[in-house]
């Protein structure tokens, strides 16, 4: 094999994965660097393991003398260059990337082993036998060959791509925001690199010679790969099921939250009211005569309609007075610094869900505390560095117990079954802005951290 037949081999392989990539990458994803680095090195990175073996098989083992471990080796280093090239380009988790890696890697195998499937099973020999029929001098004969075979090849690849893209990668962008589990991830990751270049192995070094059972090989292979591929999306939907059935249980508690803290907020309300008329009156008897003391209890209750949320979010402002006038009525004092354009690349909609949930737990744990001095609540959300940086503390009573998904095991009893998803709510926003959220407990408070 020469040096341009060994170069043509792994830039195609290479090329083509990364094609198969790109198709999964969602259009959301940014440059890890400024494009013009990210795009350059990522390449290089990623062209390394062909170059790599290119320089190794010519000049230290010929093809000819590959073996089974060779053959496995030449086909890895690529993948781990490609998986390297692209983690340095995009924003992208590393086990998120090992799947989509995986999933790009039985969308090039399936392309080519339709070509074997198509050419090396009959078609290829019959092209060879006709042209060889013209008379014409072999060498003529062999390039002529080579076109045909490669047009043949490369057409029938990108037939293959084109299919799997309609076919699969849409949908896996569509669904691909949904988090698999890691251990899932792993064990896929290995299935895929097992069956297919195993499976390739064995067919390179032992069946070249049996074109029938080559085929049928080739043909397992691809039902394989299709599987997997529904497989991993079919997946995604699940985990898509199953959060769209929490957010609607975290919402049905939020209304019903919202509804306790709303007839409670009317009857301070109606109460502060009576207590005013009441003043009123009373000053009103004194025919004038105020003292300081009138004047403190006048200021004191008409503060309490003076909003004074200021976010410079309206939807913020609306949200936390409410919040405030609950906690007012039953002795919890909430304090917050809310800068509201740092949500302004969240949907208004995740914005209420995270800021209500967060929010809603504080209470609910601080409403356990009796003591004066710890009933105390405190919010802060702002813009760093180019993040959203939420940070919330409170005091709580017992021991937290938390979950294996990370969220907060809850201890109430009644209405249990409505429970228990204000922060499962919580990770899921934070998980779909692709950000990180910390728990931290220690001589009774409670601290949320969130960077998004």
């Amino acid at each position: 094999m020469d040096l341009k037949t060994l170069l043509t081999m792994f830039i195609s392989f290479t090329v083509e994965i990364l094609v198969a990539s790109v198709l999964l990458i969602k259009h959301r994803l940014t440059f890890r660097f400024k494009p013009y680095i990210s795009i350059p090195v990522g390449l290089l990175i990623a062209s390394s393991g062909a170059v790599a073996n290119i320089i190794g098989l010519y000049f230290f083992v010929k093809p000819e003398q590959w073996n089974e471990f060779l053959n496995i080796a030449v086909y890895t280093i690529p993948i781990f260059t490609i998986y390297g090239g692209l983690l340095f380009a995009y924003k992208i988790k590393p086990l998120s990337l090992m799947l989509l890696l995986s999933v790009a890697y039985t969308f090039q195998h399936m392309a080519y082993q339709v070509g074997v499937l198509v050419l090396d099973t009959g078609l290829s020999g019959k092209i060879f036998q006709a042209l060889y029929n013209e008379s014409e001098a072999i060498e003529v004969i062999v390039n002529r060959f080579n076109i045909i075979y490669n047009s043949i090849l490369y057409t029938l690849k990108t037939g293959v791509f084109v299919a799997c893209y309609f076919l699969i990668a849409r949908y896996y962008v569509k669904y691909s925001k949904y988090i698999i589990s890691k251990l899932i991830i792993i064990i896929l990751g290995i299935v895929v690199y097992l069956v297919v270049n195993v499976a390739n192995v064995y067919v390179t070094q032992h069946l070249t010679w049996d074109a029938k059972l080559r085929g049928i090989l080739a043909g397992t292979l691809i039902i394989f790969c299709i599987l997997f591929d529904v497989l991993v999306v079919g997946g995604f939907r699940v985990v898509e099921h199953r959060q769209e059935t929490m957010i609607i249980k975290a919402t049905l508690n939020s209304k019903i939250r919202q509804q306790e803290m709303m007839e409670n907020n009317i009857n301070f309300i109606n109460m502060k009211c009576h207590d005013l008329r009441k003043e009123l009156r009373r000053l009103k008897a004194k025919k004038g005569e105020l003292t300081d003391e009138d004047f403190c209890l006048l200021e004191e209750s008409l503060n309490f309609y003076d909003s004074s949320v200021k976010t410079g979010n309206v939807n913020i402002d609306a949200l936390i007075q409410d919040k405030l006038i609950y906690c007012n009525s039953v002795g919890i004092e909430f304090t917050s610094l809310v800068d509201g354009d740092a949500f302004k690349d969240m949907a208004s909609s995740d914005v209420y869900f995270l800021l209500t949930n967060i929010i809603d737990n504080a209470i609910e744990a601080t409403e356990a505390i009796e003591e004066k001095e710890h009933r105390v609540i405190s919010l802060t959300a702002s813009r760093k560095h180019g993040m959203l940086m939420i940070e919330e503390t409170n005091y709580y009573r017992g021991e937290l117990v938390f979950n294996g998904d990370g969220s907060i095991k809850t201890t109430k009893q009644e209405n249990k079954k409505y429970h228990g998803f204000g922060t499962k709510s919580i990770a899921y926003i934070v998980k779909k802005y692709n950000g990180t959220m910390d728990y931290e407990t220690k001589d009774g408070i409670f601290r949320l951290k969130i960077a998004m």
